[in-house]
């Protein structure tokens, strides 16, 4: 789980961390990468394609505590070969 706290954003942390999180998995001869982001956000499928991910999916979200009533949310799933 990634995540830069809101003071931060928009500074570069998250395209530098998500660099690091790549090259660990290079490092570890992994060929591809996935990752499940929150509908909730809008701003992060155009920010991850900018890093060269690909929407390839959808899948149910389930919280580990109940998120506000009447909210829609799911995942989307974002990948790229490494």
């Amino acid at each position: 789980m990634l995540a830069v706290h809101p003071f931060h954003q928009g500074k570069g942390w998250g395209r530098i961390m998500v660099e690091a999180a790549e090259n660990y998995f290079r490092e570890r001869n992994c060929t591809s990468v996935d990752m499940h982001i929150l509908s909730l956000r809008p701003e992060l499928p155009p920010f991850y394609r900018k890093l060269g991910y690909q929407e390839t999916g959808i899948e149910v979200f389930r919280p580990s505590r109940p998120i506000k009533g009447g909210v829609e949310c799911h995942c989307i799933v974002m990948s790229k070969s490494l």
